[in-house]
């Protein structure tokens, strides 16, 4: 696997994560510095240990992940979805002062496996071709797909600030059906 054919696996695999970081950079208001950074981290180890988990179980992790990936994603993308829209009309009037909270490790956890998954049937796919070849070159490929992951992630997530000027209860409705969108073409 040459370093293009790595570059564009890792692009294709990044877009969940980086239509998430863009969907929370346009509802979260406080706090953003941080709450990018790890929610970056967080996505892009992910997405480079996935890849890893994914090789050394082969072919057995394969037929579970390809079956069922993505239903789960689908489920973890409609209830995020669902709850943001939920929370953006729950309220009689809109409150421009009021932000979404930045995730906390449980929610970090859950958003770096559910962007994540298609990543673990990459690697099983790999292991299967015997595409990794030597254990430096997969180390390569780990290594790009978490950064080229962490970067888009972080720079999705500040590029929403450019739609802030909206009113809130629209961008935390549009970001809401932006996950569930995402969930449903996981299918």
């Amino acid at each position: 696997m040459n370093h293009l054919e790595i570059t564009l696996i890792a692009l294709a695999l990044a877009v969940d994560a980086i239509v998430y970081a863009f969907s929370y950079g346009l509802v979260l208001r406080q706090g953003r510095t941080w709450a990018a950074f790890w929610l970056a981290l967080t996505v892009g180890a992910f997405q480079a240990g996935m890849p890893l988990l994914g090789y050394w179980g082969g072919e057995a992790l394969r037929s579970v992940v390809s079956t069922w990936a993505p239903w789960l994603a689908l489920c973890v993308f409609l209830c995020l979805g669902g709850s943001i829209i939920y929370n953006a009309w729950k309220g009689d009037a809109e409150d421009e002062n009021a932000s979404a909270t930045a995730l906390g490790l449980c929610g970090l956890l859950v958003v770096g496996l559910a962007t994540s998954i298609d990543a673990l049937a990459v690697g099983a796919c790999m292991a299967l071709g015997n595409i990794g070849g030597p254990q430096l070159q997969l180390g390569l490929a780990v290594s790009i797909i978490g950064s080229i992951t962490f970067i888009g992630a972080l720079a999705s997530f500040h590029s929403a600030k450019l739609l802030h000027h909206l009113p809130t209860r629209w961008l935390e409705t549009a970001a809401g059906l932006l996950l569930m969108a995402l969930g449903l073409a996981s299918l």
